[in-house]
């Protein structure tokens, strides 16, 4: 085989996660947010929202489902906010800050359901060469 061309993909890689898979992400996404909202977050949890957020986007940018790039930034705001706050061990996201939060969430769970495993695959790859980086966020 030509080293230009590609191994044809799997059906498994062609066809989206499975629902029990995408339903126990999204649980763990949302927990993470209410524990925030209780003032019971700590930092994977924040990480896990940060990681939501940012495959979010890669899956964007992959072609699935648009959103503004004002709810990234906002999002990614309310995260920064919260990790500001702890240094002072406080692990909190206000409730009102909390809509835009679900809101990529919800775009996120949606993606997951109807993109492939292989366009999740290379966002996910995406997110780990970016967390090599320096930059601050991926936009």
């Amino acid at each position: 085989m030509s080293p230009l061309r590609r191994k044809p993909l799997s059906k498994t890689m062609l066809l989206p996660h499975t629902a029990s898979y995408v339903r126990e992400l999204v649980l763990h996404n949302h927990v993470a947010l209410a524990a925030f909202r209780a003032g019971k977050g700590n930092g994977n949890l924040l990480a896990e929202l940060a990681k939501a957020l940012y495959l979010a986007w890669y899956l964007q940018e992959a072609g699935f489902e648009a959103a503004d790039r004002e709810l990234y930034l906002e999002v990614e705001v309310i995260l920064d906010n919260a990790a500001r706050n702890s240094n002072n061990d406080i692990w909190f996201i206000e409730p009102a800050e909390c809509g835009p939060v679900t809101r990529i969430l919800d775009l996120h769970e949606r993606r997951l359901s109807s993109a492939p495993v292989h366009a999740v695959s290379e966002a996910q790859a995406r997110l780990l060469r970016f967390g090599r980086t320096s930059r601050r966020s991926p936009w």
